[in-house]
């Protein structure tokens, strides 16, 4: 048999096909932000890089599209 997969972010052996393919586990992967799911789907081999980059840096709020916004 071959050697186990382990998870790139918490180290623990990864079970699924899926999982083994991304080189993340299933409790991490929920863990991670959509950008960096997007990420490692398109490139898995750069697990590490990927989770290395920083949160951006946002207030959170969206803007009010221009024809909502009150001008008086």
């Amino acid at each position: 048999m071959s050697e186990p997969v382990l998870c790139e972010r918490c180290h623990k052996p990864v079970r699924s096909a899926p999982a083994r393919a991304r080189r993340i586990g299933s409790g991490c992967w929920r863990r991670l932000r959509p950008d960096q799911r997007a990420a490692i789907r398109r490139d898995p081999f750069r697990v590490r890089a990927i989770l290395a980059r920083p949160a951006p840096t946002t207030t959170g709020q969206l803007p009010l599209p221009a024809e909502e916004s009150t001008s008086a």
